[in-house]
């Protein structure tokens, strides 16, 4: 893939870019699912010194991090590695994950999704909504438990640790979510 600037930009062209101030980062769709038939999608994220997501893991797809500026840090499983303009990774399936900029400068990098999953698009989206009007936690959890019930079935980011265990409560807690017309709250204000 060409990962030129120029490229860059002409993929995010007229693509609405998402902020999300938690952790301290923007995304932006280059390419959905709904694009390549469900293969992959794209996602160009560019994120603020200091900026991270927490350790998690997906069940349904695996990502491929290419770095285009700056310094990522990345802990795939037990290995954590830094990595520079050109450097990439592999996060395979089931695999716990995270990721920060651990330098003075901004990073960027794109995310390769393979394959492509609808939720995941629009989970991040209303996650980032979230945290834009102030609704989520210092770790980017939204405040709201049914809402995290929810976005964590739409997105497959799964926690770590007891929250592993927890997969029947918060299949339960998401069905609540769906009753009480959050997934449409959610969609409509965000993802609209």
């Amino acid at each position: 893939m060409d990962w030129s600037d120029d490229r860059i930009d002409e993929l995010r062209r007229g693509r609405p870019q998402h902020r999300n101030p938690v952790q301290r980062d923007t995304i932006t769709w280059l390419r959905t699912g709904a694009e390549t038939s469900g293969e992959h999608a794209l996602l160009h994220v560019e994120v603020e010194p200091g900026g991270e997501v927490i350790p998690h893991y997906h069940r349904r797809f695996g990502l491929r991090l290419h770095v285009l500026e700056g310094v990522l840090r990345t802990q795939v499983g037990h290995v954590v590695r830094d990595l520079g303009a050109g450097g990439e990774v592999d996060v395979p399936e089931e695999h716990l994950f995270r990721w920060k900029n651990p330098s003075g400068q901004p990073a960027r990098f794109v995310v390769e999704v393979r394959p492509a999953h609808e939720g995941f698009e629009k989970g991040l989206v209303a996650l980032y909504g979230l945290a834009r009007d102030g609704r989520a936690r210092r770790d980017g959890r939204p405040r709201s438990l049914l809402r995290t019930a929810l976005l964590i079935q739409w997105t497959d980011i799964n926690l770590p640790g007891l929250y592993r265990w927890l997969g029947p409560l918060v299949r339960a807690l998401a069905g609540i979510a769906r009753r009480r017309g959050l997934d449409r709250e959610l969609e409509d204000r965000y993802c609209g």
